[in-house]
């Protein structure tokens, strides 16, 4: 029987290969982000007013072009970050435009954990670092943990990422060097190296440590290093070690008011700006709690973990929960160390609105546990499904009929207040005010209901 499953596994896995040729081609000719903004959603991005916007277009040589689409400018995310950069150049704050990292800043790395699979984990994930560059311009480190590569495909495609990673593309489980070097089990990168392993993705000041199948990796190299107890290296450190070698020699240094060269954005100056740092890291875990998730984990300043709200999910939530809290007090009890010391929140995500039973689990985690559970959360949308088909976010893709179209402005204006609740907590006073407005139409519609 076994070599009846060895002969599938091998027929198999020779036939995903052809398939992954034809997927790799489709990818790599395929356009990443298919919108542009209009003038007005850029101003809203930039937190201004739009006629602002337009006299500071009027004054500025070096305003971008557009493209005009009837009668319509619209602006691509180049030539968004590119007014980011002008706007910040002139600005008396400039940090609102471009909320880069101080030097005396710290490094925000901020984990989508979950144990079940189905969660909208991965989408959530994607659609915060893209709401981050979006409204704030920020650089973004995302990391991919799940060779299930789900984050990685919603980066892959255009100009900065063409083709899916092969098994030679490093992966976070080089990046902790989790393998074993000539004469080390383990592997130390230097600074370079670490930053080489973020590749660059159409998102201007968004790079990419992908995963593939070697990603699971992980947890066999994890398996052996625990076995082999090295010198020096506990075995809960590995990325953390790694990220932290990483940071220390790649400080900010560039601040956004001086982008500008005669009144023009210096843009080999403002691309090695987009590169020499990251304002934050989004690490997206596989679905379990191994000990190769354990790292991201003690890596961490935050977690969000992003949850369905049924009955059976939240059994599962619990186990997830209790597990990794009974990790957390074997090595707190070893070595005393921060470990997710900045804000930390569950999400609930594709809450039915008609449906009770998930309202009423939102509603007993709020009196709960208040201040651990996000008041704002996704909302059940088949919208969506038409965007991650094809592995896009609300944020990049483009709709092709006026219904579509409709159902995508209501998940962006629900993802916004959502990406504006997390952003609440975690930089206090840089919220754009999406997540009150929206939790004040929806608790308000809720009662109006009730009342008819």
């Amino acid at each position: 029987m076994s070599g009846n499953l060895e002969q599938f596994l091998t027929e198999l896995s020779r036939g995903l290969d052809k398939t992954m040729v034809a997927v790799n081609k489709e990818v790599t000719l395929r356009q990443r982000i298919h919108r542009s903004w209009s003038m007005r959603q850029c101003a809203r991005f930039l937190n201004v007013g739009v006629p602002y916007l337009n006299k500071f277009a009027k004054q500025s040589e070096d305003f971008p072009t557009g493209q005009y689409v009837g009668r319509e400018r619209v602006f691509t995310i180049d030539e968004l970050m590119h007014m980011r950069a002008l706007l910040a150049g002139t600005a008396k704050r400039p940090y609102d435009y471009l909320a880069w990292r101080k030097p005396d800043e710290p490094l925000p790395v901020i984990s989508f954990a979950s144990q079940k699979g189905g969660t909208a984990k991965s989408l959530t994930a994607a659609h915060f670092a893209q709401y981050l560059s979006l409204h704030h311009g920020m650089r973004v480190g995302v990391m991919d943990a799940d060779p299930q590569s789900t984050l990685t495909l919603y980066f892959v495609g255009g100009s900065g990422l063409p083709s899916m990673p092969t098994e030679e593309t490093p992966t976070m489980v080089d990046f902790a060097g989790l393998f074993a070097s000539n004469t080390e089990p383990y592997t130390d990168y230097d600074p370079e190296d670490l930053d080489s392993f973020f590749l660059k993705t159409s998102w201007p000041g968004i790079r990419l440590v992908p995963a593939h199948g070697e990603t699971s990796e992980g947890e066999i190299q994890i398996a052996r290093l625990v076995s082999e107890r090295p010198k020096g290296k506990n075995f809960y450190r590995f990325l953390r070690d790694s990220l932290e070698r990483w940071r220390d020699a790649h400080p900010p240094r560039t601040p956004p008011n001086e982008l500008l060269q005669d009144g023009r954005v210096n843009r080999d100056k403002l691309f090695s700006a987009l590169t020499e740092t990251l304002d934050c890291i989004i690490i997206d875990y596989q679905p379990a709690l191994t000990l190769f998730q354990l790292n991201n984990v003690v890596a961490s300043t935050s977690l969000v973990i992003p949850q369905t709200m049924k009955g059976f999910d939240i059994a599962t939530l619990s186990t997830f929960v209790n597990g990794l809290l009974g990790m957390l007090q074997h090595i707190l009890r070893n070595e005393r160390i921060d470990i997710g010391s900045g804000p930390n929140m569950l999400l609930p995500t594709i809450v039915q609105r008609t449906n009770n039973q998930d309202l009423n689990q939102i509603s007993n985690l709020l009196e709960h546990c208040p201040a651990e559970v996000l008041p704002v959360f996704y909302l059940r949308s088949d919208s969506i499904s038409n965007a991650s088909d094809v592995y896009q976010s609300v944020y990049e893709f483009l709709a092709d009929t006026p219904g579509k179209r409709k159902g995508i402005d209501r998940f962006i204006e629900n993802a916004d207040a959502v990406n504006d609740a997390v952003v609440a907590r975690l930089w206090p006073g840089r919220e754009r005010g999406y997540a009150d407005a929206w939790i004040e139409n929806f608790y308000y519609d809720d009662e109006e209901d009730a009342l008819r």
